[in-house]
């Protein structure tokens, strides 16, 4: 009787076991469900589809099975998402998020002998369109927007967005574009190029506030030619991204720029020779500068700060001495790359599972 007794409880634990293998098999399934629904939703609304997309949330659905059926589409949402969702229309202008829940009943095999039959299970995904506009290895300069626009048409606003098609011509032209460092002292000229200061003064999102130390001669010649790995500690772990704002370097920082693009270029403080290959590096392009909206740059004065459009790639290929600027070429917007990821709009795009 022992045995029959100790026999049945192996055989309850048995069949407990294989139901719980099986919710947690559902639950995966759901989710992966959930994730592929939102994903097809964000890269709808990046395409300007408005509420077409929702088709598109609803196909994908159907097509992620769970067990041996389909779940259940529960809610599918639009809305924004600055690190937490917000809903809104699918039709907004600003909409740049998809927020999906799904569920399905998952049925117990053994687990009716003790009266349970099903239980409902849910999952949610929220997914993000944006663009591959950050880096974590970003040179402590703040680029000019305005002198990349002017190569295409002096008179676009520097609202403007960048379209792909742009950036390939800008890339193909192989610009030879030097960059005036500001030797007036008068920050947020037009078309100047400025030494700034990691990490960011305020952040593009919450937490807003950053913590920038301002460097010094020395560590800001190495941020400009020092590995990727040793940079991305200097600048922490959120990067730098388009819409942040980055306040300048205290000085002008003439003399260690000239130094830190040749440790760059031939890896000697003295002058490069003739023939020296270029380096490709990101920069911050900035497009205005003054306050930020929650305050923690100034309008004017040493706290104002540079307003990062995009993340751009350069090739730095020396430093002029007659007027102090660094000489470099473009070759793109974002940082395909990287694996850190924006809400803003660029012209290489991403999506992704934030939550």
């Amino acid at each position: 009787m022992l045995t029959v007794f100790f026999f049945t409880v192996l055989m309850g634990v048995a069949a407990l076991a294989l139901d719980l293998g099986s919710m947690y098999l559902f639950r995966a399934q759901l989710q992966s469900a959930a994730d592929a629904s939102a994903l097809a939703g964000a890269v709808g609304l990046g395409k300007g589809e408005g509420t077409a997309a929702q088709s598109a949330v609803t196909a994908h659905n159907h097509l992620n099975k769970v067990g041996d059926s389909t779940n259940t589409l529960a809610t599918m949402t639009a809305g924004t998402w600055d690190g937490t969702f917000h809903a809104g229309n699918w039709t907004d202008a600003g909409a740049n998020a998809v927020r999906v829940t799904v569920q399905y009943p998952g049925a117990y095999v053994f687990g009716r002998i003790f009266g349970k039959t099903t239980q409902m299970l849910h999952a949610t995904a929220v997914a993000v369109h944006g663009s591959a506009n950050i880096s974590k290895c970003v040179r402590p300069w703040a680029v000019s927007y305005r002198d990349l626009l002017d190569h295409l048409d002096p008179t676009l606003p520097i609202s403007h967005n960048l379209t792909l098609a742009e950036v390939t011509t800008l890339s193909n032209a192989g610009l030879s574009d030097t960059v005036e460092l500001n030797q007036s002292g008068t920050d947020g000229a037009p078309h100047q190029m400025r030494a700034i200061s990691f990490p960011p003064q305020e952040y593009a999102s919450s937490p807003y506030e950053g913590a920038p130390d301002p460097p010094s001669a020395n560590v800001y010649k190495s941020e400009i030619s020092e590995d990727c790995t040793t940079l991305a500690a200097r600048i922490g772990s959120r990067g730098v991204g388009a819409g942040d704002y980055l306040v300048g370097a205290s000085g002008q920082m003439t003399g260690p720029t000239e130094q830190g693009v040749n440790q760059l270029l031939c890896n000697s403080n003295s002058t490069c020779p003739a023939g020296t290959p270029a380096k490709q590096v990101r920069v911050a392009l900035w497009d205005t500068f003054g306050a930020s909206p929650h305050g923690f740059c100034a309008a004017t004065g040493n706290n104002a700060c540079y307003h990062v459009k995009y993340i751009g790639v350069f090739y730095v290929t020396g430093y002029n001495h007659s007027g102090n600027s660094v000489k470099g070429y473009f070759s793109s917007v974002g940082d395909p790359s990287a694996s850190g990821f924006t809400t803003s709009s660029a012209p290489i795009q991403k999506n992704a599972l934030v939550q």
